[in-house]
């Protein structure tokens, strides 16, 4: 008996051990770069990024993906506004890899890297290593962390020189490299502008977006010889994309609702509701600044715009003097916020928003002014 729980520990053991440390690759291996195209979800609409391992000899084609995460996980929404959801990676065959993105119609790209075999197993070994326990879990982070820049930095990590940056498209702020790819859908940019702070207004110096990591490695060259020789198209989605001229999601759209807002402004009621909305929004963005972990969300002046002043405004009416104070004071609230954004994408797209704003403290202090007198 004793024999026998000995054997049972030695197997597991050296079970373990095989698991643990993958052996080499052979010198067939070859390793590439995934990009994936977008997808309609609001966590595909900007790609996706993963790496390929692939030795014929020795039986192996993986794909490592660093953008896993579960939706099961308790208080997942609160847990990924705050900034400590984990993602963590896994890997999969290259052919399930495949077939998920066929099913779902978005393109794939495959760029074989020209590395010696020495790099190659440097990345082999990253990659194993970022399964492990200890390192397979990471706190996602909107541009700093994500599924490319994980890629970018075991491929930077394993070569001379880094990967080329400053590809066309990718030398502007953050937010508007990010919403140059949300330009047919103008609610989800609207969102994605009002949410981010000042921290997305500053320079870009990463390769944080899936494409613009391709086009880098593309254009890379180490040693006089380019890091990538072909782009490999695995998959071109079939047919086109039609995007209305005259979609709902779209800032033409917006104008004809806000338009039709401000004619209903005279109405009290209309004005109460839109100023307790903007004034929830304000508290959101207020608590959202304290509460959150994401340096994108911090530093956020759309408080200025959407201030939690506005909540008490429908309540106060009958106290004139104390209504006018606070009018004038959200009125200034929102002049400070078009100040600061003068020079950003935020104020052009949320300039309608801004525009009924004004609109409607005008009408609201043109008829305090009217009972006061």
């Amino acid at each position: 008996m004793t024999k026998k729980i000995i054997y049972l520990f030695f197997c597991l053991f050296i079970g373990q051990m095989a698991f643990s440390n993958e052996r080499p690759l052979s010198d067939r291996a070859e390793i590439s770069v995934i990009t994936c195209g977008v997808g309609d979800q609001l966590y595909s609409l900007f790609g996706h990024t993963a790496i390929r391992v692939n030795d014929p000899f020795e039986g192996i084609d993986r794909v490592y993906n660093y953008g896993m995460f579960d939706f099961r996980t308790p208080n997942f929404y609160g847990k990924f506004v705050k900034g400590d959801l984990l993602y963590f990676a896994d890997y999969t065959t290259y052919r399930n890899f495949i077939a998920s993105y066929v099913y779902d119609n978005r393109a794939v790209y495959e760029q074989p890297l020209d590395l010696t075999q020495a790099q190659k197993e440097a990345i082999w070994n990253k990659l194993n290593e970022s399964l492990e326990e200890e390192n397979k879990y990471y706190v996602y982070k909107f541009i700093d962390q994500n599924c490319t820049t994980k890629v970018v930095d075991i491929v930077n990590g394993s070569i001379s020189s880094p990967v080329k940056v400053d590809v066309t498209g990718n030398t502007s702020t953050y937010r508007s490299i990010l919403n140059s790819y949300l330009s047919s859908r103008y609610f989800e940019m609207l969102g994605i502008n009002l949410i981010f702070g000042s921290k997305v207004d500053a320079d870009n110096t990463l390769l944080f977006l899936p494409d613009k990591f391709m086009q880098g490695l593309a254009e890379t060259q180490i040693n006089g010889k380019p890091l990538v020789t072909d782009t490999i198209t695995v998959f071109e989605p079939e047919g086109t994309i039609d995007v209305p001229s005259m979609s709902f999601n779209s800032l033409w759209f917006f104008c004809v609702v806000v338009l039709v807002l401000a004619m209903l402004m005279a109405r009290r009621s209309v004005r109460s509701v839109y100023f307790v909305l903007l004034g929830l929004l304000g508290v959101f963005f207020f608590g959202v600044g304290f509460y959150s972990l994401h340096g994108e969300l911090l530093s956020n002046n759309t408080v200025l715009l959407c201030c939690p002043i506005f909540l008490v405004l429908p309540f106060i009416r009958r106290k004139v003097k104390l209504a006018r104070g606070l009018q004038v004071l959200t009125l200034i609230s929102v002049i400070l916020y078009i100040v600061l954004n003068i020079t950003s994408q935020k104020l052009l797209i949320t300039l309608p928003l801004v525009l009924l704003t004004i609109i409607s403290l005008a009408i609201e202090m043109r008829l305090i002014k009217g009972r006061n007198s």
